[in-house]
C-alpha cells in the first residue's frame, strides 16, 4: 500500500493533516492562515454600472471646466478623479470590469482594526451649541455589523477578498500600504504574505499614536499602546521608493572630527589631542579655527575630543520607526482620521506626480486630499455616505480640481443578492417592518394592518422613485380592488432629483388619484434582510421609516444687470424634517425649537447647478457648515448668468442627519 497521501488540490496542508492524519513531505514556505469561512476563489470582475450623481466644480475653480465632462472619456488616464459611494468589494469588481486592472500605482488603506466598533464617524451631531446622538444609517452600521458578527473570522472574510482585488488593480510597479493596529496586524501580515508573496514584503513601519497619560503608580493590565503598524508590500520587484527624510536634530548631530588616512597638513594638536592612529582631522588648522568661531567645532563635553556639528540644513533618512509624525490628526473631529503628514510621506515615497493613488476605505478623505495637493490622480470609495459627504466638503474647501461623485446603480440590490435574499422576500420583510401585510397578487404591495384604507408600495431597490411613477401608483391605488384606497404610502430607497416639484406638477392635472405619503426605507432594514427568519411577534415597532424632508426654494431673482450678464440670486425659504432620526426621543423638542427659529442650523451642505441639463448635476456653487464652529450655512446663493436662454436651476441639500432633498427652478433670460 502506498504511503503517500491522496492528493486533493482543494485541500490546504492543514486540512489534509486533519483528513488523513499524516504529514506530507516537508516543504518550504507553506505556512498560511486558515479559518473556516476563508474564501476559496478570488472575486471576479462584475459588470456593474457606475452612475455619476454629481460633478463637483469647486467655487474658486476657473476656466471652461464644463467641457471637461462633456464627452464620455473611455481612456482611464484622462478620467477625472472619482469619489465613489458603495461597498468597496463591488466597486473594485466594477473597476476591474471597466479596464482598471493594473492601472493603480499606489494603494493606501486603513481598514477597521477588528475591535468590533464603528470607526468612521461619531453618531453625534452638533446643532447650534447642543449635541445630539443620531440613529446610525446603514452605511455606517451594516458594514461593521457584518464585519464583526463572527469575530476575527468575519474580519478576515471582509479583508481577504478585497486584498485580492487590490493586487489586481495595482500596476506592475505598484505598491500597497496597509495600516493596522495590534488587534489585527498579525493576521493581516499573514494574508498579505499569501496574496502578495513573502518576497514582495518590503517593510513593517511603526508609526506613532496619540499618547495616553497614565500615572506611574497605577496598576494596569497592559502597557500603554503608542504605535500602529503599516505593512508595505510591492506587487513585483520593480517598485522603487524615494526614501523619506526628516530634519536633522542639532542636539544629536555632533560627530567625531577625525577621518581615515594620514595627511600631514591635517595632523595637528586640537583641544590637546592629535588624531587617532592611522587617521587625520577633517579640516586644516585655519578651517578648524573658523569652525570654532562659528560654534561648529568643540571639545566633546565629557571626553574633550574634537567633534563638529553637522549642518542643521542636512536631513536624516527616515527608517521604519516613524516617531517624528503622528498617525492621527483629528482635525475634522473623527476618531480615526489619519494625519496629512502620514499620507504625504507615503505618497511622496511610493509615487510620482501624475500617478494613480487609491484609498478603498476613504474615511474622512485624507488620502484624496493629500494626493490632490501633491499632483496625483486619485480614486477613493467608502460604504458610508457620511464619509462621502465629509470628503466632498474637504476637497471643495481646499479648492480641488473638478471631480465626480458616483455610486453603483444597483447597489442596494447587490447587497441583497450578496446575502441570498430573494426580491419577493425582501418586499415581504419591508412591508412587515412597516406594519403592512403583503398582497398575494402583487408582491410589492401591502395593506396597512391598522388602516385597511391605506395601500403600501415598496420601491424596487435598484432605482430611485420618480414623480411620474408615483403618479401612476396613486392612480392605480385609487381604483384598486374595485373600491380604491384612500391613501398610498410609498416606501423608497431613494427619490429622484426634484421629485417633489415633479410630483406636484403632474398632480395638478390629476383628480382621480389617492392621497400620497412618501417615506424613506431606512438603511438598517438590510440587517433584517440578512436574517430572513424574522417570524413571530410585531415587527412594526422595530424600525422607523422616515418621512421625506421638505425643501422650499424661493423663485430666482435678478439682482443686477450688466449688459448681457445678470446676477441671479436664489434663497432657501424653508426646510422641514418631519422625522428626526434621534437615539433619544426626549431630545426631539429641543431640536424642534431650534428649527422653528433657524432651520439653517440643520443644513450641513447645499449646492447649486445654475444650468442643470436634466441628466448630471454639476455642482458649481457650494456652501458648507463649519463643523468645528457649528455655525449655520448661508441660505442665499448668487451667480452670473448670460442673457439669451432658459435656465433650469437645480439645488441639492444634505442635512446633519444625512437626509437629502432637491429642487429645481426655471428662469427665462431670453427676453
Amino acid at each position: 500500500m502506498s504511503s503517500e497521501l491522496p492528493q486533493n488540490p482543494d485541500f490546504t496542508i492543514q486540512e489534509e493533516l486533519i483528513q488523513y492524519g499524516a504529514e506530507k513531505k516537508k516543504q518550504r514556505d507553506t505556512a498560511r492562515l486558515i479559518w473556516a469561512s476563508k474564501p476559496r476563489k478570488e472575486p471576479s470582475p462584475k459588470d456593474l454600472e457606475f452612475q455619476t450623481a454629481e460633478i463637483v466644480i469647486p467655487n474658486k475653480a476657473t476656466g471652461d471646466l464644463h467641457s471637461f465632462f462633456e464627452t464620455e472619456k473611455k481612456e482611464i488616464h484622462i478620467q477625472p478623479n472619482r469619489l465613489i459611494w458603495g461597498d468597496n468589494l463591488l466597486v473594485m469588481q466594477a473597476l476591474l470590469a471597466q479596464g482598471y486592472e493594473g492601472q493603480i500605482d499606489l494603494i493606501y488603506i486603513d481598514p477597521p482594526f477588528n475591535t468590533g466598533e464603528n470607526f468612521n464617524f461619531p453618531n453625534e451631531v452638533t446643532i447650534e451649541d447642543k449635541t445630539f446622538e443620531k440613529e446610525m444609517p446603514m452605511s455606517e452600521r451594516l458594514a461593521y455589523t457584518d464585519t464583526w458578527d463572527r469575530g476575527i473570522d468575519s474580519f478576515l472574510d471582509m479583508l481577504y477578498p478585497r486584498l485580492q482585488l487590490m493586487k489586481r488593480l495595482l500596476s506592475e510597479n505598484g505598491a500597497i500600504y496597509v495600516h493596522s493596529d495590534n488587534n489585527a496586524s498579525h493576521y493581516i501580515k499573514t494574508i498579505l504574505d499569501e496574496i502578495f508573496g513573502k518576497e514582495n514584503f518590503r517593510n513593517e513601519i511603526i508609526v506613532k499614536r496619540t499618547r495616553k497619560n497614565i500615572r506611574e503608580t497605577e496598576k494596569v493590565k497592559t502597557l500603554n499602546i503608542r504605535h500602529d503598524v503599516i505593512f508595505f508590500y510591492s506587487k513585483t520587484n520593480g517598485h522603487l521608493i524615494s526614501p523619506p527624510t526628516k530634519p536633522a536634530n542639532r542636539e544629536e548631530r555632533w560627530h567625531a572630527f577625525d577621518a581615515p588616512h594620514i595627511r600631514l597638513n591635517l595632523t595637528y594638536d586640537l583641544f590637546g589631542y592629535l588624531p587617532p592612529p592611522g587617521r587625520c582631522w577633517l579640516r586644516n588648522p585655519n578651517e578648524a579655527e573658523e569652525m570654532i568661531k562659528q560654534g561648529k567645532l568643540r571639545p566633546h563635553p565629557k571626553t574633550g575630543k574634537p567633534q563638529y556639528l553637522i549642518d542643521a540644513s542636512d536631513e536624516d533618512l527616515v527608517d521604519t520607526i516613524w516617531d517624528d509624525i503622528s498617525a492621527y490628526s483629528f482635525e475634522h473631529k473623527y476618531d480615526t482620521e489619519k494625519s496629512e503628514n502620514l499620507l504625504e510621506r507615503i505618497i511622496k515615497s511610493s509615487s510620482n506626480k501624475g500617478d494613480f493613488v487609491a484609498d478603498l476605505f476613504c474615511g474622512s478623505g485624507t488620502t484624496a486630499a493629500v494626493a490632490e495637493k501633491l499632483g496625483r490622480r486619485w480614486i477613493t470609495t467608502d460604504l458610508s455616505k457620511t464619509a462621502i459627504q465629509v470628503t466632498r466638503a474637504r476637497l471643495v474647501n481646499q479648492n480641488a480640481a473638478p471631480f465626480i461623485i458616483q455610486n453603483l446603480g444597483n447597489y442596494q440590490r447587490q447587497l441583497i443578492y450578496m446575502r441570498d435574499v430573494k426580491l419577493k422576500e425582501m418586499y415581504n420583510i419591508i412591508l412587515r417592518l412597516y406594519g403592512a401585510a403583503q398582497r398575494d397578487d402583487m408582491q410589492e404591495f401591502g395593506i396597512k394592518q391598522d388602516d385597511k384604507s391605506t395601500l403600501v408600495f415598496v420601491c424596487e431597490p435598484d432605482r430611485p422613485m420618480t414623480g411620474r411613477k408615483a403618479i401612476e401608483l396613486a392612480k392605480q391605488a385609487h381604483v384598486a380592488d374595485g373600491k380604491g384606497y384612500r391613501k398610498l404610502v410609498i416606501l423608497a430607497w431613494d427619490y429622484e432629483l426634484d421629485f417633489d416639484n415633479d410630483f406636484s406638477r403632474l398632480k395638478a392635472n390629476k383628480k382621480e388619484i389617492a392621497d400620497c405619503e412618501f417615506k424613506v426605507i431606512p438603511s438598517d432594514v438590510l440587517k433584517y434582510l440578512r436574517k430572513t427568519g424574522v417570524n413571530g411577534g410585531s415587527l412594526a415597532d422595530k424600525i422607523t421609516f422616515y418621512q421625506k424632508p421638505y425643501l422650499r426654494m424661493g423663485e430666482p431673482t435678478v439682482r443686477q444687470r450688466d449688459g448681457d450678464t445678470f446676477v441671479i440670486q436664489i434663497k432657501i425659504e424653508q426646510y422641514v424634517v418631519l422625522d428626526i432620526p434621534l437615539k433619544d426621543e426626549e431630545k426631539r423638542p429641543e431640536i424642534e425649537k431650534i428649527l422653528a427659529r433657524n432651520f439653517a442650523a440643520l443644513i450641513d451642505y447645499w449646492t447649486v447647478d445654475w444650468d442643470y441639463n436634466g441628466e448630471v448635476f454639476r455642482s458649481t456653487w457650494q456652501a458648507m457648515r463649519d463643523r468645528k464652529k457649528g455655525e449655520p450655512v448661508p441660505v442665499v446663493a448668487d451667480s452670473s448668468l448670460k442673457r439669451g436662454k432658459k435656465y433650469t436651476i437645480a439645488v441639492r441639500m444634505v442635512d446633519v442627519f444625512g437626509n437629502d432633498a432637491s429642487v429645481t427652478k426655471e428662469l427665462d433670460l431670453r427676453g
